[in-house]
């Protein structure tokens, strides 16, 4: 999400569309980026799941609300920022 908006934001301003690989290489990027961020507060979380002896439930929601939603944000703002990069308007005739 940081690198794909920021560089989509500098491209659209100046006006440069880039290419595929350009534009979806910065969301893979953020993914591995998240995902390895999630992956080092993994262990924490769990750990505090057994600590605080979370229902079933509570287990879901609370690692819903630690990993899923914040994966599912990056990737989604990711793609917008990326395909906002690559829009292009398409011409049209006004006679």
């Amino acid at each position: 999400m940081i690198l794909s908006r920021t560089l989509a934001r500098k491209r659209i301003a100046a006006g440069k569309r880039p290419s595929f690989g350009e534009a979806w290489g910065l969301v893979a990027a953020d993914i591995v980026l998240i995902g390895i961020l999630l992956w080092v507060i993994w262990q924490p979380a769990l750990s505090f799941v057994y600590l605080m002896q979370f229902s079933l439930l509570g287990t879901i929601l609370f690692l819903m609300a630690v990993i899923f939603v914040p994966l599912q944000t990056v990737i989604v703002i990711s793609t917008i920022w990326a395909v906002r990069s690559r829009w292009q308007e398409k011409e049209t005739d006004t006679a």
